[in-house]
């Protein structure tokens, strides 16, 4: 079994560039993304957007190992797998791009055509600031009042999340640790709380900007 991601960079907004061959008009747009179901609405809105054009190309690449590029009637090759390569190159996950075509009454040939998806691409990537996601693993923690000093200390820090918190009975909180420093965090509280806080796995993960 394949281990499980620990982190991934994508971009924080969507942005564009332009590129221009022997009068083919190319429009790249980028964006993050989450799931092929925030993808498929992009890809609509720009089919609808620049219904005049000749070609939408597309590819996306998500964190769950998931892919798909599209040359959305180029020659094999030319198109979507160019763009998905830029994609790549840069290093992102959760990430889509979009490359819509003008045609200008030339044909560019396949080098010159691969070549201007991947220059598009790679541009509108390039101008797109990079965000940085890590794995968060979440856990509840219940002791008695008097371990909350102690039980803030070692959860008041990046690697932890507090997602919530109850005094109605004891301390309570509701937490998101950091995947790869979940274990020392645990153990640290269990060594210095002599067997009084529980500590509840929740079996649930979730990726937050660092």
């Amino acid at each position: 079994m394949a281990d499980k991601i620990q982190s991934y960079t994508t971009i924080k907004s969507k942005s564009e560039s332009k590129y221009k061959e022997k009068g083919s008009i190319f429009l790249a747009f980028a964006h993050p993304i989450n799931s092929i179901f925030d993808f498929d609405e992009i890809l609509h809105a720009y089919r609808k957007q620049f219904y005049d054009a000749v070609h939408h190309c597309s590819a996306y690449k998500l964190i769950d190992g998931s892919f798909k590029y599209s040359d959305d009637g180029e020659p094999g090759g030319t198109a979507g797998l160019r763009i998905f390569s830029a994609i790549e190159r840069a290093g992102l996950n959760n990430c889509a791009v979009i490359v819509v075509r003008y045609f200008g009454g030339v044909k560019l040939g396949t080098g010159p055509l691969g070549k201007a998806y991947y220059e598009t691409a790679n541009e509108a990537l390039s101008n797109a600031e990079k965000i940085f996601f890590h794995r968060f693993d979440r856990y509840g923690f219940s002791a008695p009042y008097e371990l909350s000093s102690f039980l803030y200390r070692h959860l008041t820090n990046d690697y932890v999340k507090i997602n919530s918190s109850d005094y109605a009975t004891g301390i309570n909180l509701d937490t998101f640790l950091r995947s790869d420093s979940a274990s020392k965090i645990i153990e640290e509280i269990i060594a210095g709380a002599n067997g009084q806080v529980e500590i509840i796995d929740k079996k649930e993960e979730r990726f937050f900007e660092l």
